[in-house]
């Protein structure tokens, strides 16, 4: 699917021509013009996506009992002369607090840093998606919903075939959240992102990194992913995914399959930061490379340049005359195990 260029999902990639959408970055509503034409296959990825538990509510905290105040201290009486002081009657304590009961944490909620807590299941609407005590830019439930804020765009982007509804939020400082109830079955239904455009050859670019951190659920079939993408020219695009964390089974694409899953071509490779296992493989429109990290996790940095020059070096899919012509993050999604929220609390990328 085109958004800016074509935008790849879950490594599987709509073709079709460019969109024909603007964005109003402002506070309020934004507009949107017309429909994006997305043709293509399906994706080949997604497994079987796990239950997830009952989300307990929170329960009541059990309110202290009454503290009793202290009794009057007895004065002493009349001094006698001579005569021993009256000491004063002991002064009662008071009684115990009865503490609260433990209050449950709701089902799969990540908790984090920068004071914001991935919600629990919450409204599949605008404002209602919007988690208590945000403040939001924007919010949008449509499904090529886009805003820009700065050099950064924000895509809804519900592509594939199958899907449920999906709405996301956005704030100033570029947080944004997802609220999505996709049905189990078939492949990916969508990747909401953050996306840039650097526009330069790799080879003219010589730091490129970024920072994340995100608060996921742990049902449903999903991974939080870069996806980065190299063109030459009017030549097709090469796609780059880095699936920093992954659940229920989810599969890259690659050159071939085993009982276990997808094959990687290269593994334990030491590259950017983080640990990968490498896979190559085409979706019918565009080569991809995908690095799957080899442990989850829901916050980090990644040396970017790094990566590119390796799969230069190594894959010789691409040279550094290529340009990097965008730098995606977000969440892509095959299915979810009721209503689920999944937040990126911070995200930066910082070039020269």
């Amino acid at each position: 699917m085109g958004v800016g260029g074509v935008r790849g999902n879950g490594g599987l990639v709509i073709s079709g021509g460019n969109t024909g959408r603007t964005a109003v970055a402002s506070g309020g509503t934004t507009n949107f013009g017309g429909q994006l034409g997305a043709t293509g296959g399906e994706a080949t990825r997604g497994g079987t996506p796990g239950t997830g538990g009952t989300r307990p509510a929170s329960g009541s905290s059990a309110t202290g009992g009454a503290q009793p105040t202290g009794g009057s201290v007895a004065t002493g009486g009349a001094q006698p002369t001579g005569g021993s002081v009256a000491t004063g009657g002991a002064q009662p304590t008071g009684g115990s607090v009865a503490t609260g009961g433990a209050q449950p944490t709701g089902g799969s909620v990540a908790t984090g840093g920068n004071g914001m807590t991935n919600p629990g299941p919450i409204a599949l609407n605008c404002p209602g998606a919007i988690p208590t005590g945000i403040v939001a830019n924007w919010c949008s439930c449509e499904q090529w919903g886009e805003w820009v804020n700065g050099t950064a765009t924000f895509y809804n982007d519900i592509w594939g075939s199958g899907a449920g509804k999906q709405c996301i939020w956005i704030n100033q400082s570029n947080q944004f959240g997802v609220v999505a109830a996709h049905p189990s079955g078939g492949s990916v239904k969508s990747y909401p992102n953050i996306s840039y455009s650097p526009g330069n050859a790799i080879s003219a670019i010589n730091t490129y990194s970024s920072s994340f951190e995100v608060a996921v659920p742990s049902s449903g079939v999903w991974e939080t992913t870069y996806d980065l993408w190299v063109k030459n020219g009017n030549n097709p695009r090469i796609e780059i995914m880095l699936w920093m964390n992954k659940a229920g089974g989810s599969q890259p694409i690659a050159r071939s399959y085993a009982a276990g899953g997808a094959v990687a071509d290269n593994t334990n490779v030491n590259v950017g930061g983080h640990t990968w296992n490498v896979y190559t493989g085409s979706n019918g429109a565009n080569h991809v490379v995908s690095l799957l990290r080899t442990a989850n996790t829901n916050s980090g940095s990644v040396d970017v340049k790094a990566i590119l020059n390796w799969i230069i070096t190594n894959e010789k899919s691409f040279n550094s005359s290529w340009t990097l012509d965008q730098v995606q993050f977000g969440f892509e999604i095959v299915s979810d195990s009721g209503t689920e929220s999944f937040t990126a609390k911070s995200f930066s990328v910082l070039s020269s």
